[in-house]
């Protein structure tokens, strides 16, 4: 992850611009650390951003090759 990256991320958040520059900062001299990133963050009043709960989920339970299709446009259908 980049300084862009992360500024990105933390706009995403709706974090304020002046307590994005002080992590932005932070971040320059110590480098990016999620977790350290995310307890700032909690520390500000803010929720938990980078957290990466997302990664370990697994969807192959949902994965039984089914795919269902919509159509592009609408169809008119008489009975």
């Amino acid at each position: 992850m980049t300084l862009q990256d992360l500024r990105f991320a933390l706009e995403l958040g709706c974090v304020m611009n002046k307590d994005i520059d002080a992590i932005i900062e932070h971040c320059k001299v110590h480098g990016i650390n999620k977790e350290e990133i995310d307890e700032q963050l909690v520390d500000m009043g803010y929720g938990k951003i980078l957290d990466d709960t997302l990664d370990d989920f697994d969807d192959d339970d949902e994965d039984d090759g089914y795919i269902q299709k919509f159509p592009h446009k609408n169809r008119f259908y008489e009975d």
